[in-house]
């Protein structure tokens, strides 16, 4: 009978089928060795509720300094410092855009970049103390990285900016199983979520808009599409199996 055969042939070509292709796993793959790509300048993040800002302020006298400022003073902004005392130390944006400072009051900064709120603070705290200085940091720059990553969960950004490829060596890359061409940025803006596709297979990830991230944008990154066949392939191989051993007592008892 040719039914044997047969079925080891398609078992074979299923297994070379769960096999990811050596090109869905690299990066950028059209980008030669000398050959230039477009800049992407850091899109501006617009500052809205709910946004935690770390501000200090910096005077001749410690006693105004230490009385503005958190009982621990700047060393709280570090990386090493988790979220709840990031939150503590820092200063909330209420549902009408503005921050309450001590002594000086409340100040708008809804809709503000993170310079323009410096600016709008420093201008705010001239009015009392002439020689101070004020420094602004984004407290809650965070990015959700979820699906086919080796660890998924927030990762904290504690620079100006973060692209897509440094969020994702945070959480140890992609696995193996995950689909480098479609990667999905979800981003919050005034009208709503936006989402924005993305391809690191293609050079064109470098121009994208999502190249850099914002702060609280969603990476969701799918799996391929052989990632359920390959979780199926044991019940697959099962079956077969258990096709091939049916056929061998078939054959064994038709000689008899």
């Amino acid at each position: 009978m040719r039914i044997k055969p047969i079925i080891i042939m398609l078992a074979v070509a299923m297994a070379f089928a769960s096999c990811n292709r050596r090109a869905q796993l690299l990066y950028m793959q059209d980008i030669s060795i000398m050959q230039e790509t477009p800049f992407v300048t850091p899109p501006t993040y617009r500052l809205k509720p709910g946004d935690v800002l770390y501000i200090q302020l910096v005077t001749p006298s410690p006693e105004i300094s230490q009385m503005f400022n958190n009982p621990s003073g700047i060393q709280y902004f570090g990386q090493n410092r988790d979220e709840a005392s990031l939150y503590l130390q820092g200063y909330s944006i209420d549902a009408e855009g503005n921050i309450n400072l001590p002594f000086l009051g409340k100040t708008t900064v809804g809709g503000l970049s993170i310079q323009e709120a410096q600016e709008a603070v420093q201008q705010k705290t001239e009015l009392m103390y002439k020689d101070a200085s004020v420094i602004v940091k984004m407290a809650n720059y965070k990015i959700t990285l979820l699906g086919e990553v080796r660890r998924p969960g927030n990762i904290r950004n504690f620079n100006d900016n973060i692209n897509i490829f440094e969020a994702l060596a945070n959480v140890g890359d992609l696995t193996e199983n995950g689909d480098r061409r479609n990667v999905l940025v979800v981003r919050s803006s005034s009208d709503g979520n936006r989402t924005i596709r993305l391809n690191l297979n293609d050079r064109s990830v470098l121009s994208s808009e999502a190249f850099y991230l914002l702060p609280n944008d969603v990476v969701i990154v799918e799996p391929i599409g052989n990632k359920v066949f390959q979780m199926n392939l044991p019940y697959v191989n099962l079956t077969l199996s258990s096709i091939s051993t049916i056929i061998l007592l078939y054959n064994f008892i038709t000689r008899l």
